[in-house]
């Protein structure tokens, strides 16, 4: 829509409130539920400003906020650093998704390159677009009987130019004399570096929300932006054939050759003189999932370059790509076997289940390859492609893959004895309930160690907690801690101290 005043003002406004939000419950740390809060925001400005503004999102487009909401919410949820990394930028992707804009066509049917060119319009937007909002919008529309409305406005626009600078030459005068610093610190009590940082944060807050939100409900100067689509280039079916069916042999060989070696168990590693568990899991593992990987994009190019001219033509080329599918579905099992074997032998950890999980996306992706390209229906992949991501991200979350790590590696510490407990006792609060179900079979010494960390940080530590930084698994494992504080501190060991020998 085109901006006026009015509107900029309106969006302005919104903007500063959830930057003064994000500064008012960001700035402490670890996240949890002031993330959850935020997003919360973030997306109802989203769904009131489209409201207001008549420029409503798409229908599709709601089961993604969803999604990015539910992200959100699992860091109130779950305390694991690696699910935090990935439910933050599944919230960033569905909050990019849903204020996409395109022309023609809906948010389900958005194309790879769609997708692409409306990313670098967002970035810009974000670069550039608050300025546009405060030294351009802002005065849209003004007429000649408006003279109070825009002399209010320069008004404000002095003031928000004029916030920083005085921050930043009162810091510097207050370093430069001490009785200036007297004034400032003392009589009128003004922490200047603390209001530096607020000033800081809203303003970047400000200037990225701010360029984002215009980008979606004004994007005037961008919508234009010369559109990064490729000339097609055709390539009939003697090409694609030969391409497609060179891999597959290639693949097929590989398979057959290998079957045993893929699904080879205990025997046939250690049967095997000079092969690891570790050899033949990462190897194997890696280079599999390495092929699977590159393989769709090149699947989807040689349906993107191919063009029939028969009917028969296409189904040689479909028929091509299923094979090539099915041989990747094999590679992919084989890998899941190995990571299983590793896992067996080595115990588990975060990344073996952030691997497994990836896994099981790439597969799920092949699987809707075949569902969408091949059936005529491109441009529904990569709709399908974030929903089957959001789906596998929340089934990690359902997982807590903490908790599993603890509990597979103290299963072993139990049945073989192999243990690492320098790994296991620094996972999160996720797994505090296991840790203390396990906690009296451990043997003495580790589980000194482990009754330690234990108190010191969910008894000691917890009195002092912000409760902006609340999230139910640490709450939980405090709680829990502290119902059993006599008996951890039972399992304490005093520790040694060394004298000199008397003489």
């Amino acid at each position: 829509m085109a901006p006026d005043s009015a509107v900029a003002r309106f969006l302005l406004l919104t903007t500063l409130l959830l930057a003064l939000a994000g500064d008012l419950l960001l700035r402490v740390h670890p996240w949890g539920v002031n993330f959850t809060l935020v997003s919360l925001l973030i997306f109802a400005a989203i769904g009131f400003l489209s409201r207001r503004l008549h420029d409503p999102i798409p229908l599709e487009a709601w089961p993604i906020a969803c999604f990015g909401l539910l992200s959100a919410a699992c860091f109130s949820w779950r305390d694991s650093s690696d699910l935090a990394g990935f439910n933050f930028l599944a919230t960033l992707a569905a909050a990019l998704l849903v204020t996409a804009r395109k022309r023609t066509g809906d948010l389900a049917r958005m194309t790879f390159f769609n997708h692409l060119h409306q990313s670098l319009i967002q970035i810009i937007n974000v670069s550039v677009g608050f300025g546009f909002l405060l030294l351009r919008d802002l005065r849209a529309g003004c007429g000649e009987g408006e003279g109070q409305r825009t002399r209010r406005g320069r008004v404000w626009l002095g003031i928000a130019l004029a916030v920083p600078a005085l921050l930043l030459f009162g810091s510097l005068l207050t370093s430069a004399d001490t009785k200036f610093e007297y004034l400032i610190t003392e009589v009128l009590r003004i922490d200047i570096w603390t209001l530096m940082g607020h000033a800081a944060l809203i303003a970047l807050l400000s200037w990225t929300v701010g360029g984002w939100l215009r980008g979606r409900f004004f994007a005037a100067e961008f919508v234009s932006f010369p559109m990064l689509y490729p000339r097609r280039v055709s390539l009939g079916v003697t090409e694609i054939a030969i391409l497609l069916g060179s891999l597959d042999v290639l693949f097929g060989t590989f398979v057959v050759l290998q079957i045993s070696y893929f699904f080879g168990g205990h025997t046939e590693v250690l049967g095997t003189p000079s092969l690891t568990y570790a050899q033949y899991a990462r190897r194997g593992f890696f280079e599999l999932i390495a092929v699977a990987a590159l393989s769709l994009p090149l699947l989807l190019t040689a349906d993107w370059l191919f063009q029939a001219e028969h009917p028969r033509e296409r189904r040689l080329i479909r028929a091509l790509s299923i094979v090539m599918v099915a041989l990747l579905g094999v590679m992919l099992v084989s890998a899941m076997h190995r990571l299983s074997l590793y896992m067996e032998a080595y115990g588990l950890t975060t990344s073996r289940v952030n691997a497994a999980a990836i896994l099981i996306w790439i597969a799920l992706t092949l699987l809707l390859f075949c569902a969408t390209v091949l059936r005529e229906k491109r441009n529904l992949l990569p709709f399908a492609m974030a929903v089957s991501g959001y789906v596998v991200l929340m089934g990690m979350n359902a997982v807590n893959p903490d908790a599993l790590v603890a509990r597979v590696n103290m299963a072993r510490m139990v049945t073989d004895g192999k243990f690492d407990p320098k790994y296991t006792f620094r996972l999160s609060a996720d797994a505090v309930p296991v840790f203390l179900e396990a906690i009296p079979i451990v043997e003495a010494g580790h589980r000194s160690v482990l009754a330690e960390r234990l108190l010191q940080q969910y008894a000691d530590a917890v009195p002092g907690q912000d409760i902006r930084t609340w999230n139910a698994a640490r709450a939980t494992a405090a709680s829990l801690v502290r119902e059993r504080e006599a008996e951890l501190r039972g399992y304490v060991l005093p520790r040694k101290t060394s004298g000199s020998p008397t003489r």
